[in-house]
């Protein structure tokens, strides 16, 4: 039984990390196929530290060309990254590194340039990251609030002067605000939306009852609604509501992030699709996934005790969905995401964590020789990994977590 709760709470956190571990703040809201940077070239890479929407350059992150090339470290700016691929195959691999106060946070990318050119890597925000923001709405003392910017969401109540202090990311982007009126047993009655919001420093916001929007709702069963406004995510699975934009508000570059999810026998399985018509329909075969409990057949070590792991590659359930990525939990704080352009180009699908030698690569960065695998999670997509992270219209994808319970 403990075990099962263990998969419940880390489940629960998966669909936060991975849901934007996905999602790259460097978007283009779907108006082209990938994301585009207009100094990149065809075989540049471009790695986005995104601390929950602030972007922040990482202790370190370093690539490697190719499956045998040197691992150099890179410079990065605001968090970006760039880095040239050489290989034939466009095969490349990328380590980074956050050391925060009670240890280090570990992610490693290994995909080819034909499924990703943007690495959106997400880490933990502490507190350089954020500022208080103070919301005062007097009209709706005690009422629940629901505080979206950039990649955050907070959910708090006002006190009896109808105010509350919230500490989010700071950066520029909308800002939205449900609230949920205790008169009306806590329903989502009214919405605030700036679409030019800024947050530097700590500051306090008074929102009069006039700046408030009512809300109407998106018929339908089985799905709920996010939104997604340029840089600003109303996540699903946080808000898990079926709520329109305001529709005197709403812009050609609004889309709605379609979203189901359900847990059945220590499968977790998360549906998104990315739309600006509501309401949707879920693909068949979604509600009826298995967990992949034999895609990783066997599990070791090699070279000086880092962790070997075999795969068989997983077959989709889901007609025109295929395989896109493969994601290892590590010793609860390494996530290690494999693109199946990668698997295939490894021999007999083996993967071995690499060796790296660079003199600010800690041994302390490896997982140790009794490592734990604690779940996997696999993206199936009719859509490539950059049209996933662009957040390209009509993209879609299922991400289900099986957990393991350490093999």
């Amino acid at each position: 039984m403990k075990s099962k709760w263990m998969y419940v709470i880390l489940a629960t956190f998966f669909a936060v990390f991975f849901l934007y571990s996905c999602t790259s703040p460097t978007q283009n809201n779907g108006s082209n196929n990938e994301t585009t940077n207009n100094e990149a070239t065809n075989s540049d890479v471009t790695i986005v530290i995104d601390r929950s929407g602030a972007n922040r350059n990482a202790t370190l992150v370093l690539a490697q060309d190719g499956l045998e090339g040197t691992w150099k470290e890179l410079t990065g700016t605001n968090g970006t990254y760039k880095f040239t691929v050489n290989n034939e195959q466009g095969v490349y691999s990328i380590a980074a590194v956050d050391e925060i106060t009670n240890g280090s946070q570990i992610r490693l990318f290994h995909g080819t340039l034909a499924e990703a050119k943007t690495v959106n890597i997400p880490f933990a925000p502490v507190e350089v990251d954020y500022a208080t923001l103070t919301i005062n709405i007097p009209n709706y003392p005690g009422a629940k609030v629901g505080v979206f910017f950039l990649n955050n969401h907070v959910y708090d109540y006002l006190d009896d002067n109808g105010s509350v202090p919230i500490n989010i990311s700071k950066g520029e982007g909308e800002l939205v605000i449900f609230v949920y009126d205790e008169n009306m047993d806590f329903q989502l009655t009214k919405i605030y939306l700036n679409r030019d919001f800024t947050l530097q420093s700590s500051k306090t916001l008074e929102i009069s009852g006039t700046a408030l929007e009512n809300s109407s709702q998106i018929e339908g069963e089985d799905v709920v609604y996010g939104w997604i406004l340029d840089k600003t995510i109303v996540p699903a699975h946080a808000a898990y509501e079926k709520v329109k934009i305001p529709q005197d508000k709403i812009k050609d570059t609004d889309m709605y992030e379609a979203y189901h999810h359900y847990f059945r026998d220590y499968l977790s399985v998360y549906w998104t699709k990315i739309t600006k018509d509501v309401p949707v329909t879920i693909p068949e075969g979604v509600k009826t996934l298995t967990p992949a409990t034999t895609t990783i057949s066997a599990t070791g070590v090699e070279n000086d005790l880092l962790p070997k792991i075999t795969f068989s590659p997983y077959q989709s359930e889901i007609s025109g969905y295929g395989a896109k990525y493969y994601k290892l939990f590590v010793n609860y704080n390494c996530y290690i995401t494999i693109t199946s352009g990668y698997l295939a180009q490894l021999s007999d699908n083996i993967y071995t964590f690499p060796n790296i030698t660079l003199d600010n690569w800690k041994n302390e960065y490896n997982p140790s020789d009794n490592y734990v695998v604690y779940s996997l999670d696999i993206c199936l997509s009719p859509n490539t990994i950059d049209e996933i992270n662009s957040l390209k219209v009509e993209s879609e994808r299922v991400i289900f977590n099986t957990w393991l319970g350490g093999v």
